[in-house]
């Protein structure tokens, strides 16, 4: 049995081969008892994760004592014909690695924008010969409302789940209204720019904000595929 495996910064979610079902834990429950109950009958588990430390010696410790597999994927150059654009190739964040991989095998050979909405915006281009031409990295919606309000003193408002894209008529709308317009901005702005500069055929949005942002997208050839990163870890199992 081979577990699949995204550690993020306050969440880790995981799949079991031959399985479709995606499950998410917070990284506080995960303890060594946690991980004999399930994942004591792998015989190899492969993790993406965004930062090493406590939970990841835990879970390295835990599977030398009991002889379990576990293979901790990091940012290459050069992996299964897909090439990394950053000169210093581990500094590229191994879960955008992983979703340029999966990229390629969700649309083999074709130009692709991936689109991660979540704690940040990032954006990447993949072309068509599997060269990743770069991308953006953004705060995403969450951050930029926090970042406002805790470095200012009299703009108050209260965050609204529903996205507005609309000039607001109240300082929560304002405010609310502007961290959504310049997620989508930039995000339809990218998109035109690596639709001409790079032959891009398809987009791919993840993330927790993924689904809100989709109508807003002016591109029309769009999937939503939150389990990407997965896609990307499968390969190592070769």
């Amino acid at each position: 049995m081979i577990i699949y495996v995204d550690i993020g910064n306050t969440r880790t979610k995981y799949l079991v081969d031959k399985s479709n079902t995606r499950i998410v834990i917070e990284n506080s429950q995960i303890t060594e008892q946690w991980l004999i109950e399930n994942w004591g009958q792998a015989n190899k588990v492969i993790i993406g994760s965004v930062k090493l430390g406590t939970l990841t010696d835990l879970i390295n410790n835990w599977a030398s004592l009991y002889s379990i597999n576990v293979i901790f994927i990091e940012s290459e150059k050069k992996r299964f014909g897909i090439t990394n654009s950053y000169e210093q190739a581990k500094s590229l964040g191994v879960d955008r690695w992983l979703t340029l991989l999966g990229a390629s095998i969700v649309f083999p050979k074709t130009g692709v924008v991936i689109i991660d909405a979540g704690t940040a915006t990032t954006f990447d281009v993949l072309d068509e010969q599997g060269i990743h031409q770069g991308g953006w990295i953004f705060s995403g919606v969450d951050l930029l409302l926090s970042q406002l309000s805790n470095n200012t003193s009299k703009v108050k408002f209260e965050v609204t789940p529903v996205i507005n894209t609309g000039f607001g008529k109240s300082t929560s709308e304002c405010v609310n209204n502007a961290a959504w317009v310049a997620t989508i901005s930039m995000i339809n702005s990218g998109i035109k720019k690596a639709e001409k500069a790079h032959n891009i055929k398809h987009c791919i949005l993840l993330g927790g904000n993924a689904k809100q942002i989709l109508p807003f997208i002016e591109y029309t050839k769009i999937s939503v595929i939150d389990d990407l990163i997965f896609e990307g870890l499968k390969r190592y199992s070769i």
